[in-house]
């Protein structure tokens, strides 16, 4: 039974749903929240009313009134909302596994995955209400999309930005029993999600620890273009406690002119196949995983086809075996170029973790400006680490940007690095300021082991740099006596 069960999850997680007449696409989401951890606890459902636990949250569903509860503890959970839906639907469960439960009615679809999220599609014209029962420390808001975080978790409410369209009837924050009130059109679909939706991966924090580094670009007298670091090198990374190795797309792709799109948009072929295999077994001799550089965000600025970026990654994992990548940006805040779309980025990050499964190493750069809704829990809970921080000032370690937006721990779960060095921040901020944050937030430090990328190497050799200088072993130290801690407990 469990065989037959399983196969039933892979043809459902890879084709899609509209099972007995009922077309439930709008809310089928790719991808597989078990990998990570998270799934459908339990369900119970019964003449249209429905309760179901997650791993991080509770669904309680009756008479119009869907009631959202958080907390990895399931004896424990808090009750965060409640979404009110126009019409009172009368739900049919659809199809139930432990990644999802989809649910069909005639006015409104939703569907419910194991990571806490929620998905709401209306087919006619309808009012949606939800009204709080916790008083947030940090409320990020941009037009009706929603961030809502305390000591406990949090959720998030992000209406489609380019879809059908919606209106805001009443936002009231700054109080326990805050209120958001959209009217939404046919067709537009909203995104609610409670968060943590996993428990903090400590063994695997401990191995986070990422060395970036570029391949050459051929300049100077007899380099090839591509040439990657030699394994003496990367042996070395490793040795010094390095986990991840990270290159640039320098080197590795081939220089693509920088008008009118920009270098990283792809495609993602590589120039110099021999030697990006070469690096690839030294870094797996030496026990380290491989991830190397795209951009959902820039493919889509040229290509605008997602799926295109997805088979790209796709042939760069089955031709040379890859363990992950480093996506420098998803589909993220963009208004002139019309690219934000969290539902999609959030699909895209569900399938890459099924594409390199649960021990790959995918690392997400989002910092997408600042903006005040940037994070996405739900995305970020799939991902190895994200990089936040990059150009966004910030005013001191207690900063809602860096307490809220940068830090993970008990948001979503996931490791959290930062970029302070290239943000606007105080000018007495120390590197051994950097490294207090990060760890009082169980954050995590990366190093760059770079070369020459734009000028010719000094007397035509490239030499990789050891990426760790005194302040990064101090972190190590540091690093080594929180793990031993740890492991004593």
């Amino acid at each position: 039974m469990r065989k037959v069960f399983l196969t039933t999850l892979i043809v459902i997680l890879v084709t899609g749903i509209a099972y007995g007449g009922y077309d439930v696409n709008d809310v089928f989401i790719k991808g597989d929240s078990t990998l990570m951890g998270m799934k459908i606890e339990s369900s119970y459902f019964d003449n249209g009313a429905f309760l179901i636990e997650t791993t991080g949250a509770r669904f309680e569903y009756a008479n119009g009134q869907l009631k959202l509860y958080q907390g990895l503890d399931s004896k424990n959970r808090r009750l965060l909302s409640t979404v009110i839906f126009d019409n009172e639907p009368n739900f049919i469960k659809v199809q139930s596994n432990y990644d999802h439960i989809i649910f069909w009615s005639k006015d409104l679809n939703i569907g419910i995955y194991g990571d806490s999220t929620l998905i709401i599609s209306p087919k006619v014209k309808q009012d949606l209400k939800c009204i709080g029962n916790f008083k947030p420390d940090y409320e990020g808001i941009y037009k009706g999309e929603l961030l809502l975080i305390d000591d406990l978790g949090g959720m998030e409410i992000y209406p489609q930005r380019y879809e059908a369209g919606y209106e805001i009837k009443r936002i009231e924050l700054g109080k326990s029993d805050w209120i958001a009130d959209y009217q939404l059109n046919a067709g537009e679909r909203v995104m609610v999600a409670a968060f943590p939706g996993r428990p903090f991966d400590w063994e695997g924090s401990f191995k986070c620890n990422i060395l970036f580094t570029y391949g050459s670009r051929g300049l100077g007298h007899g380099n090839v273009y591509g040439q990657m670091p030699p394994d003496n090198r990367v042996q070395k990374w490793a040795d010094e406690g390095f986990n991840i190795l990270v290159i640039f797309h320098e080197g590795i792709y081939g220089d693509i002119p920088s008008k009118p799109y920009p270098i990283p948009c792809g495609p993602y072929e590589v120039v110099n196949k021999p030697e990006f295999e070469r690096v690839i077994r030294a870094t797996h001799a030496s026990g380290m995983r491989f991830s190397p550089y795209v951009s959902l965000f820039y493919s889509y600025y040229k290509f605008r086809d997602v799926e295109l970026f997805y088979t790209q990654v796709e042939a760069l994992r089955n031709e040379f075996g890859i363990d992950g990548v480093y996506i420098d940006g998803l589909l993220a805040e963009d208004v002139e170029n019309k690219i934000d779309d969290k539902i999609a980025s959030w699909e895209m990050i569900r399938r890459l973790r099924r594409l390199f499964g649960p021990n790959g190493s995918i690392i997400c750069h989002g910092t997408n400006r600042g903006s005040k809704v940037a994070a996405v829990p739900n995305i970020d809970s799939y991902c190895t680490a994200t990089l936040n921080g990059e150009g966004v000032a910030f005013s001191g370690p207690n900063d809602p940007y860096v307490q809220y937006l940068v830090r993970k721990y008990g948001i979503s779960n996931t490791v959290a690095l930062w970029l302070p060095r290239l943000s606007i921040g105080p000018k007495n901020f120390t590197y051994n300021d950097i490294i207090n944050t990060l760890l009082a937030m169980n954050g995590r430090q990366f190093s760059w082991g770079g070369v020459d990328v734009l000028e010719p190497p000094k007397d035509n050799k490239y030499v990789w740099h050891n990426g760790t200088f005194d302040g990064f072993k101090k972190y190590m130290r540091r690093l080594s006596i929180l793990k031993n801690k740890y492991n004593r407990n």
